[in-house]
């Protein structure tokens, strides 16, 4: 799926920036989804960070 995006965006087949994407894209996106759950979490109820951190 990368790789059609890749190809849609008009930039040569490259393995080894796919796989760099491959490996770091997941790594981005489970950051920013823990930094939002985290920053929901401390604006319901503060304690419920602590409580989900242990």
């Amino acid at each position: 799926m990368i790789g059609f995006v890749y190809k849609d965006f008009g930039f040569v087949h490259n393995d080894q920036i796919i796989s760099g994407l491959v490996s770091t894209f997941p790594v981005i996106l489970d950051t920013v989804l823990k930094y939002w759950i985290f920053r929901y979490l401390n604006r319901v109820s503060p304690s419920l960070v602590v409580i989900f951190i242990q």
